[in-house]
């Protein structure tokens, strides 16, 4: 029997138990394997390993987590992050959290809801936390910021405000979204200017839920030039009113861009834009009334 295999005898017999799931690459390096410790009947450690950057050594993250049966989700209660045997910091997670503990889904538990991602970009990675789920359209996440000339990761409360980030690591720009039902959405451009994250674009996208036929089949008229638009047209046709803000750079303010209905209108081989329509003019203003 290899030694190995010893290895993991002894580790069960000591109310140890070794996961059989891999860290998701590119966050971790390959062969992490994470470790579920029991302690205390309630109490476990996940550990995983990445590197901030390929020319720095590899770090383990140690998360103490339980597991919370009425929510069916895990708490957080620490990472610890270590460079081999050495500790270098242990970060408690229950006061940066949004409700004052994590609800890390059980889908999450390979990871226990940390990513390694550079979400300044500055080129080192940074501890990216999930939090919690917050209402129907949002989620809450944690993110703690690698400060090379402390060594130290840092909690950052400002990423926090931008809802759905997603880092884009080409552009350098961060994109959010948010939504209020099923049909409104809304999307933000974030760009780190003098080292702070900075809206730049904000774009609304409204869908009409039942506008009056009438006003459609007027509006569907005058836009395609024809006395008459078939009935057809006017159920497979869907409104929205977009709006765009803008960052002026000379000013630091936003400045609205645009202002449009747009119809789009549903077909078998997909959805095609028909026609765009102003806000100010007379069909927009009608729109606008619909809109409520």
């Amino acid at each position: 029997m290899g030694k190995l295999m010893w290895i993991v005898i002894c580790l069960i017999l000591s109310g140890f138990r070794v996961s059989s799931l891999e860290p998701h690459a590119p966050l971790y390096e390959e062969g992490g394997n994470q470790v579920l410790s029991q302690r205390d009947g309630e109490y476990f450690t996940t550990t995983v390993r990445g590197k901030l950057r390929e020319d720095m050594p590899g770090f383990s993250f140690d998360i103490e987590a339980r597991f919370n049966e009425k929510n069916s989700c895990y708490q957080v209660k620490s990472v610890t992050v270590r460079e081999k045997d050495e500790v270098l910091q242990v970060i408690s997670v229950p006061e940066l959290s949004l409700f004052g503990e994590t609800a890390v889904w059980e889908d999450l538990e390979e990871c226990m809801g940390l990513e390694l991602e550079d979400v300044n970009f500055d080129g080192y990675k940074d501890i990216r936390l999930f939090d919690t789920p917050n209402g129907n359209y949002l989620e809450e996440w944690i993110y703690l910021v690698w400060n090379p000339k402390t060594g130290q990761f840092e909690h950052d409360p400002r990423l926090n405000g931008i809802p759905l980030a997603g880092f884009d690591q080409e552009t350098r720009l961060i994109y959010g979204m948010a939504r209020s039902g099923a049909n409104r959405h809304y999307y933000y451009t974030y760009q780190y200017l003098d080292g702070e994250p900075v809206k730049i674009r904000e774009e609304h996208s409204v869908y009409l839920g039942e506008p009056d036929s009438e006003v459609l089949r007027r509006c569907l008229g005058q836009a395609a030039g024809a006395e008459k638009t078939s009935d057809e047209d006017v159920e497979a046709a869907e409104i929205c009113h977009e709006t765009v803000w803008e960052r002026n750079p000379d000013t630091g303010e936003m400045e609205q861009t645009r202002d449009e209905f747009r119809f789009y209108l549903s077909a078998e081989d997909g959805v095609g834009e028909l026609v765009t329509v102003e806000a100010d003019s007379e069909m927009g203003k009608l729109l606008s009334e619909e809109e409520g």
